[in-house]
């Protein structure tokens, strides 16, 4: 009985940013040797070309994409009149040298070019160098042609950004994306933009090797100011097992260090299924990275009250290094699923996920009430490969497969049992859990309430708030991974009034339904083996 289960994806927000800063080049001007272009919060540089000549300033014809971010009312000569006339124009820069890690001699670069295994920076030729004052994006302009590397490297240590950091768009009515070899060359000659993310104070060279790179500017984007992580008790969410992708193209990696590895593709999202638990003990949702981000991310918590596509969101821009969600929501009594997405195919490895505690560190509180013991009624699995074993003191010893399941059954003569009397069903366990544990129960047709459990607890317990359970058939637990778990209790919690149960399991003893050693429901005409509340015996 394994929970089957559907993810969808929830509609994303714009990245949040400040307002954007253009850093352009002005059509009457003149650019040599270190020429500089400020913003209010960046500073462009430009390489080490020749001592005696500027680099060539150029006008290029562009579509809507570019000309949105990088064009200019300048004049133009119409070539049939001779008139000139006010359009549109990308103004660029293309220098005379390829870049070197040599200093000038004279006005030649010489040198090396760039390796990313050496980290030689140019120091020579045509290069661009951007250092931005915050931490944001950069959009640059740039016409590159094919089979050229291209680079980003940083002026602190030389290496240079992957090429799951870049992002290439042709220009066009609207942008498209193209591929970047692994070598960082692309394929055929592309006027368009090049993206990457950038932080404060880091110097970043551009430029192709082998080639004098054009460069129309940039547009920078400033991140917005990051959410210090909230303190308070921390309660660790497993992140070893259990999660689920919900595109073909990604995957989970579970690493021997800890950690988990999220290969995303865009939007698609990893996420694990809580069947309605209630999180409303817990003030937040945490999530650490063991890296800085490439990509937009984007945590969101789905309830189980308002359908797949309802949810509270919360989005880290690039480079961040955890992100968290508030769960301070009244909703947060039925919470189906919790779910990481990023805004473009990437790799995301995380370090950590855990609640944090409300003040004081107090679980949900227990409704006062009777517990009424039903241990007694689990008494069969449904895989073969698990085994119950009862202890002198009454728990239960049950070896588990993965998604296997600790049943009772609970329809003596098929009718159903009512449990409205009842405020919960709780699972006590003699040590703490290493696997995920869920508690599932049915009407016979659907699983009327559910309750999720992370490793490391030693009690679960499955509210019925909200749930009809006035005719249960079956109730099991779940274990997302074989293992061993002692249960020392199983009961219910009594609302108030007289309670049913005993009535249950008097009529069950007396009616008690039967297994064959294969945990299968047979009937008194069956001979052989079988399992009566729990007890063997040979049926003739």
């Amino acid at each position: 009985m394994k929970k089957i289960f559907t993810l969808i994806a929830v509609a994303m927000m714009a990245v949040c940013v400040q307002a954007q800063e253009k850093v352009l080049f002005a059509p009457d001007g003149a650019y040599g040797n270190g020429a500089t272009l400020t913003s209010e919060n960046t500073k462009l540089v430009l390489g080490n070309d020749r001592t005696t000549k500027n680099y060539d300033l150029k006008l290029s014809s562009v579509k809507a994409y570019c000309a949105g971010l990088f064009g200019q009312q300048v004049m133009v000569e119409n070539t049939e009149t001779g008139e000139m006339e006010e359009k549109t124009r990308v103004v660029y820069l293309v220098g005379n040298q390829n870049p070197r890690d040599g200093e000038l001699n004279g006005d030649t670069s010489v040198g090396s070019s760039y390796k990313p295994e050496t980290g030689n920076l140019p120091l020579s030729g045509t290069y661009y160098m951007i250092t931005p004052s915050q931490d944001g994006h950069i959009t640059a302009f740039i016409i590159v042609n094919g089979g050229k590397s291209l680079y980003v490297a940083k002026g602190s240590d030389g290496s240079c950004l992957s090429v799951g950091e870049l992002t290439i768009k042709s220009d066009g009515d609207e942008a498209s994306a193209v591929s970047i070899n692994e070598d960082y060359t692309v394929d055929d000659k592309i006027t368009g933009t090049l993206e990457f993310n950038v932080v404060a104070n880091e110097t970043y060279y551009v430029f192709c090797n082998g080639s004098k790179l054009s460069f129309g500017g940039y547009v920078f984007e400033a991140f917005g100011e990051v959410e210090p992580l909230p303190e308070g008790e921390k309660v660790p969410i497993d992140i070893t097992s259990g999660w689920s992708t919900w595109q073909d193209t990604e995957s989970v990696e579970y690493n021997a260090d800890g950690t988990m590895t999220f290969n995303s593709a865009e939007w698609g999202g990893l996420a694990k299924w809580l069947g309605g638990r209630d999180l409303s003990g817990y003030d937040y949702l945490v999530v650490e990275y063991a890296e800085p981000t490439t990509v937009l991310t984007q945590l969101f918590v789905q309830f189980a009250a308002e359908g797949d596509n309802n949810a509270i969101t919360k989005q880290a821009n690039p480079g961040a290094t955890y992100v968290f969600i508030d769960l301070n929501d009244e909703r947060a009594t039925a919470v189906n699923q919790i779910a990481l997405q990023a805004a473009a195919a990437s790799v995301i490895k995380i370090s950590s996920m855990y609640y944090i505690k409300k003040p004081g560190g107090e679980e949900p509180p227990v409704e006062d009430g009777d517990k009424v013991s039903m241990i007694d009624n689990f008494n069969y699995t449904w895989n073969q490969a698990e085994t119950i074993e009862r202890t002198d003191d009454g728990s239960i010893i049950y070896n588990t497969a993965e998604w296997g399941g600790l049943a009772g059954w609970f329809a003596p003569d098929d009718v159903p049992s009512d449990w409205s009397e009842y405020s919960k069903i709780v699972f006590e366990f003699a040590e703490p859990t290493t696997v995920n544990t869920q508690i599932l129960v049915s009407d016979g047709a659907n699983n009327v309430a559910t309750a999720w459990g992370d490793p490391g607890i030693t009690s679960l317990e499955c509210s019925f708030a909200g749930k009809d359970v006035s005719k249960v058939m079956q109730c099991a637990l779940q274990t997302s991974a074989a293992t061993v778990l002692k249960v020392t209790a199983i009961y219910l919690v009594k609302q108030g009034g007289e309670s049913g149960v005993e009535n249950i399991k008097a009529q069950e003893a007396q009616n008690g339904i039967r297994y064959n050693l294969s945990g299968q429901r047979v009937s008194n005409s069956y001979k052989g083996v079988v399992i009566q509340n729990g007890r063997k015996f040979i049926q003739k």
